[in-house]
């Protein structure tokens, strides 16, 4: 269960699970007397049919291919996840590409000893609410004693993963990550006999980002502003070797101050260099075209992502919102960089700025620190004058509650 989902009381939408290695192919081709894809199996034949007309199939075949099958090898396995980490196993510092060795989970539990803080965490936090239930365990927010403040606490029942090698990996590296704009590790603990590891977070009393672009309207000096900060964000994560490859509304975060966090590292990847990577990650509405069509891609899928948020923060909701993820997979392969319902309304500044995320061929697509000096980031407004939006979604929430 991701951060953000603690906030979420609508319906939720799809997300793509973490990479599978899948070595089944399969060779498409077009019948040239009834206009079918063949050779695709006849369940994604038949789906494919229920939500991309004849017509967009004549159009786009390649696009509607590459749709049916990246939502079967991922959004479809979204049922089988029980632990999504904050980092996969993509996003491991390896020095070397060679397969590591195996651990054993005796290893495994002698190494979580060492970096786990020793203490017991009940003495310290005092878990005030539950806020999210998953099959790897419970989502809490609770109080810190010894600070007075309140933390997220995130349980995780070690007995039911498959990869803990995994999670002491994240652990590991989740702790030599710090910065301003990331929703902040604080402390790990592991609880014997109960076999339970105890992840400490930042707790953000702001919510999401998602609730201010669909219960207010947001200014573009205060899109600025957003942009701004997440760009911060992306900036340290690129610097790192590290791809977020799941940046949306949903996983920016809101400080009661305004202060922006990016959070839910359960999507990123570690690059090495001009190494790229075809795993299928991501949620379908703000996933670039070349992660869909499984081209080899690299950090600017995250720029691609904040050219959709940005179009959350203007409209309200990303492309393709109402579309069934198989149907959205297929406009992004097909079309490309969406439409903007409000174009003409926008700033000469702020449509350069989106032309420069929302840019189909990759290297002319601009980089984190490129964005970070673009003219729309000149006049933002300080994150303070987020908070009376903040507050305005809370009031709309609570009256719906």
């Amino acid at each position: 269960m991701s951060f953000t989902k603690w906030w979420k009381k609508k319906e939720q939408i799809s997300e793509i699970s973490g990479p599978t290695n899948f070595q089944r192919h399969f060779h498409v081709s077009r019948n040239q007397e009834t206009g079918d894809l063949e050779g695709l199996p006849t369940p994604w034949v038949r789906l494919m049919n229920t939500q991309i007309t004849r017509d967009e199939q004549d159009k786009n075949p390649d696009a509607a291919y590459h749709a049916v099958k990246y939502y079967n090898y991922s959004i479809k396995k979204k049922e089988q996840e029980v632990f999504k980490p904050f980092i996969t196993e993509d996003a491991i510092l390896r020095r070397s590409k060679e397969k590591r060795a195996q651990k054993t989970d005796a290893e495994i539990y002698e190494e979580l000893r060492a970096i786990c803080n020793p203490d017991d965490p009940r003495e310290r936090y005092k878990t005030t609410q539950e806020v999210g239930k998953g099959a790897s365990g419970i989502v809490f927010i609770a109080s810190d004693n010894q600070s007075e403040s309140q933390v997220a606490v995130k349980t995780i029942e070690m007995k039911n993963q498959s990869s803990k090698d995994l999670i002491l990996t994240e652990i590991r590296v989740l702790k030599d990550f710090n910065h301003k704009n990331l929703v902040n590790f604080l402390d790990a603990y592991l609880l014997e006999p109960e076999d339970q590891l105890w992840v400490i977070m930042e707790y953000m009393d702001g919510g999401p980002l998602t609730d201010v672009v669909t219960e207010t309207v947001m200014k573009e000096r205060q899109i600025a502003c957003v942009c701004r900060e997440v760009l911060y964000a992306i900036s340290f994560l690129h610097a790192k070797g590290i791809i977020h490859r799941d940046i949306k509304s949903d996983n920016v975060l809101l400080g009661m101050d305004g202060c922006v966090k990016v959070t839910d590292f359960g999507f990123c990847a570690n690059i090495e260099g001009d190494e790229k990577r075809q795993t299928m990650v991501g949620t379908p509405y703000w996933m670039a075209p070349e992660v869909v069509t499984r081209k080899k891609y690299g950090k600017k899928v995250d720029i691609w992502s904040i050219g959709i948020m940005a179009i959350e923060m203007i409209d309200g909701q990303p492309p393709y919102l109402y579309e069934t993820p198989l149907r959205a997979l297929y406009l992004i392969a097909a079309n490309g960089r969406p439409d903007i319902k409000s174009w003409d309304k926008l700033s000469p500044s702020l449509q350069d700025f989106l032309d420069r995320c929302l840019q189909v061929e990759v290297d002319r697509r601009a980089t984190a620190d490129e964005l970070l000096k673009h003219p729309f980031l000149d006049d933002c407004s300080e994150v303070k004058a987020l908070v009376p939006n903040i507050k305005a979604a809370k009031k709309v929430l609570r009256r719906n509650v």
